[in-house]
C-alpha cells in the first residue's frame, strides 16, 4: 500500500499538469479547422501528435488528480463528476489520436464530432475543478446582475461575514467558531457529545472528545479534528457524517488556525498570513491581508478648503491624495523659505504623509518642527545642506517609509539613526559622505531596506 504522504505529494502535481492537456486539444483542434478554413490539401501530422499529448497529459493529470481528491479536502458529491469526467477525458483524448491520426477513415462529421465532445469535457470539466477549488460562485461572483441571474446565481444571497479591515479579526471566533457552529455543534454540545466532545465552548474543546484533545497546535497532520475532515466521506470516520460537509475554504481556514498555534484569543494581526491562506481570507471574507502603507489606514475628516489655501498662501503646492484619504502631499519650490512658512504646517500636522523640501534652503534645526508630523511617510530633503545634525531631529518619525538624503551632507554618522527607523522601506544616500561600504552593511542590516547609492564623488 503506497504511503498517504507520498500520495498527497504525488497529488499536489495536479495544478501543475491540468492545463497541459487543455493546450494540446485545444491546439490539435485549431490546427484542424487551419486547414480546414485554409482549405489547405495535406494533413498535418501535428494535429494527431497534439492529441496524443493531450492524452499522455490528461492521464498524468488525472492520476494526481485522484491521488489529490484522496486527501479529503474536497466534498465527496462535488469530487465525483470531476474525478470521473477527468477520466472520461482521457480516452475520449485516446479515441481522438486514433481517429486524427486515420483522418482518411473517417467522415467529416465524426472528426468535426470529436472535436466539438473534447470541447464541451473541456469547458465542463475545468468548470468543475474551479468550482472545487474556489466554491460554487467563482464564476458569477462578480458578473453583473442581469447575468448572474441567467446563470441562476442567488444574487446578493452571502450570509458570510465580511469584515473591512483585518485589525479587529479574532482568528478563532470570526472565523473558525462559525465554521463548527454551522458543521459540528449540533452533534458536540451541552446537551449531544457524541465522542465525549463538547465543541460549544473554548473550555470543553480544549478538554477534547473520549481519547483525549483533538488539536495539536502547530501540528495539523496530527490532530485528530483535523484528520477527520479530511478522510474521504466514504470512510466510517469522517467528519461531520452529513452532507453538510466543509469546504475547501473552511478546511483551510481550520487547517490555518492549528498551524498558527490554536489560539482562541489571537487575532489576525498577530499570526503569520500564509501565501495560501490570503486569497481563502479574500475570497471568503473580504480581507485583505496585504501590507498597505500607513497612509491607507489613517482615519481623519477632511480639512475644509479655508484651511488648505491658508497653507498654499504660504508658498506650497497643496495636493490631496485623493478618494477617501484626506491626507496631504505637500511641496515648497524654491530657496526662500522661511522657519514662519515651515511652522505653518503645524495646523495640518497630522494630515502631512509626503512632505518635499527638496532644492530649497531648509535648515538642520527647522527639521525639529518636521518630526512633529506623526502621519509623514515620505520626507524629501534633497539638494539642501541638510547633515547629521538635521538627521538626529527626525529620528522620531515612527511611520517614515521613504527618505530622500540625495546630495546633501549627511555622512556614515547618520546611519545609526536611518537603520532605526523601523518602517523605513528606502532610502537615497547618492551623492552624499556616506560610503558605499557602509551603506551597503547598512542594507544588508535591516531586512526590507533598500538603499540606493553610487560611487560618491
Amino acid at each position: 500500500m503506497i504511503p498517504l504522504e507520498f500520495t498527497t505529494f504525488i497529488g499536489r502535481f495536479h495544478p501543475l499538469f491540468v492545463h497541459l492537456p487543455i493546450g494540446f486539444l485545444l491546439l490539435a483542434i485549431l490546427l484542424e479547422w487551419y486547414e480546414k478554413y485554409t482549405k489547405t490539401d495535406s494533413k498535418s501530422k501535428l494535429v494527431p501528435y497534439a492529441w496524443f499529448l493531450g492524452g499522455i497529459s490528461a492521464a498524468i493529470a488525472a492520476l494526481c488528480g485522484w491521488y489529490l481528491g484522496e486527501t479529503g479536502l474536497y466534498r465527496e458529491e462535488d469530487l465525483f463528476v470531476h474525478r470521473w469526467l477527468g477520466i472520461a477525458l482521457v480516452v475520449a483524448s485516446f479515441l481522438g489520436w486514433y481517429v486524427k491520426k486515420n483522418r482518411e477513415k473517417s467522415s467529416s462529421l465524426v472528426q468535426n464530432g470529436f472535436n466539438i465532445l473534447l470541447l464541451g469535457m473541456l469547458f465542463v470539466e475545468g468548470h468543475k475543478g474551479g468550482n472545487l477549488t474556489h466554491g460554487d460562485s467563482y464564476l458569477t461572483e462578480y458578473a453583473p446582475e442581469p447575468l448572474q441571474k441567467l446563470l441562476g446565481a442567488e444574487v446578493g444571497k452571502d450570509s458570510l461575514p465580511e469584515f473591512s479591515t483585518p485589525d479587529s479579526v479574532q482568528l478563532y471566533n470570526d472565523l473558525v467558531y462559525p465554521v463548527f457552529e454551522t458543521k459540528c455543534i449540533a452533534c458536540h454540545n451541552d446537551e449531544v457529545q457524541r465522542g465525549g466532545l463538547n465543541m460549544a465552548t473554548t473550555e470543553a474543546f480544549q478538554v477534547g472528545g473520549d481519547n483525549g484533545p483533538i488539536v495539536i497546535a502547530g501540528n495539523s497532520l496530527e490532530s485528530e479534528l483535523f484528520h477527520r475532515i479530511t478522510l474521504p466521506q466514504r470512510n466510517i470516520k469522517f467528519m461531520p457524517p452529513t452532507e453538510e460537509t466543509l469546504t475547501y475554504d473552511e478546511i483551510k481556514v481550520v487547517e490555518w488556525w492549528i498551524e498558527q498555534g490554536a489560539s482562541f484569543e489571537d487575532r489576525i494581526v498577530s499570526v503569520a498570513v500564509t501565501e495560501t491562506i490570503k486569497p481563502v481570507l479574500l475570497r471568503r471574507y473580504g480581507l485583505d491581508t496585504s501590507p498597505k502603507p500607513w497612509y491607507e489606514m489613517v482615519q481623519l475628516p477632511f480639512l475644509d478648503s479655508g484651511t488648505l489655501t491658508a497653507i498654499e498662501n504660504q508658498g506650497f503646492v497643496v495636493k490631496s491624495l485623493g478618494g477617501d484619504n484626506p491626507l496631504l502631499d505637500i511641496a515648497y519650490s524654491g530657496n526662500d523659505l522661511t522657519r514662519e512658512q515651515l511652522n505653518a504646517l503645524e495646523n495640518v500636522k497630522e494630515y502631512i504623509t509626503w512632505l518635499s523640501l527638496a532644492g530649497t534652503n531648509v535648515q538642520d534645526e527647522w527639521l525639529s518642527m518636521v518630526a512633529n508630523f506623526p502621519n509623514l511617510t515620505r520626507l524629501q530633503l534633497e539638494k539642501t545642506t541638510i547633515s547629521d545634525k538635521g538627521i538626529q531631529s527626525i529620528k522620531g518619525l515612527e511611520h517614515l517609509e521613504a527618505l530622500n538624503l540625495y546630495g546633501t551632507r549627511v555622512s556614515d554618522s547618520s546611519l545609526a539613526i536611518i537603520g532605526k527607523l523601523k518602517e523605513l522601506q528606502r532610502v537615497y544616500l547618492w551623492n552624499t559622505r556616506v560610503t558605499l561600504e557602509n551603506a551597503k552593511r547598512l542594507e544588508e542590516s535591516k531586512e526590507g531596506l533598500e538603499v540606493v547609492i553610487g560611487e560618491n564623488f
